[in-house]
């Protein structure tokens, strides 16, 4: 596992353990109710959205040590009723998410997972409101959230899928062997001391 993996775990774990998550994914949640709600409790339904990070470098800190940094982004998205106006969306709550988030990364998030480092980055719209284009014309609100981490670099592994191709075996076909005869005390180094007796033929079956 490369260290921007276990960097991604330790941020999924972070996450879950500050804020409900109903699911992981690369879309919006699809229904209004999240699993998790109750008859006394009606929670709109979630996802959180892991972005590919960006500005990605590393770079030498001593003689033997290498650091990474990069922007880590993520969104939490709520679905709410298309019926709602945009007063009843609670807009300062979800802002108060973000602040939560934010707040939280620099009291604890650094020290595990090879993080060194963390600084909440700035987003120009932390809360997004959209429709979702169906029938239904649901909001659709994420609450976004960047991070840039510095963290240790200490796993020089390659996926082999993405590695180079292994190499070949060289195939044999077919195997000749010369068996020569000679006189007691014969050189093997003057050709005229040995003549050629018979040749036993090896062949590879084909599958």
């Amino acid at each position: 596992m490369s260290n921007i993996q276990t960097v991604r775990q330790r941020l999924q774990s972070w996450i879950t353990g500050l804020v409900r998550i109903d699911a992981f994914d690369a879309d919006p949640p699809k229904a209004l109710l999240s699993p998790s709600s109750t008859e006394q409790s009606l929670r709109p339904a979630n996802t959180c959205i892991a972005y590919p990070v960006k500005d990605l470098v590393y770079e030498r800190t001593d003689l033997q040590g290498i650091c990474g940094r990069g922007r880590f982004a993520y969104s939490i998205a709520y679905r709410y009723p298309g019926e709602l106006t945009l007063d009843e969306i609670p807009i300062q709550k979800l802002e108060g998410v973000v602040q939560y988030l934010q707040g939280m990364s620099l009291l604890g998030l650094a020290g595990s997972g090879g993080i060194k480092h963390v600084e909440p980055d700035a987003e120009e719209f932390p809360i997004q409101l959209e429709r979702d284009g169906t029938d239904q014309d649901d909001w659709l609100v994420y609450c976004n959230l960047a991070l840039l981490i510095e963290f240790n670099l200490t796993d020089f592994d390659l996926d082999p899928d993405f590695g180079p191709a292994p190499e070949q075996p060289v195939g044999i076909d077919q195997l000749t062997i010369a068996v020569n005869r000679a006189e007691v005390g014969f050189d093997a180094d003057v050709p005229a001391d040995y003549t050629l007796d018979t040749e036993i033929v090896i062949t590879r079956p084909q599958p």
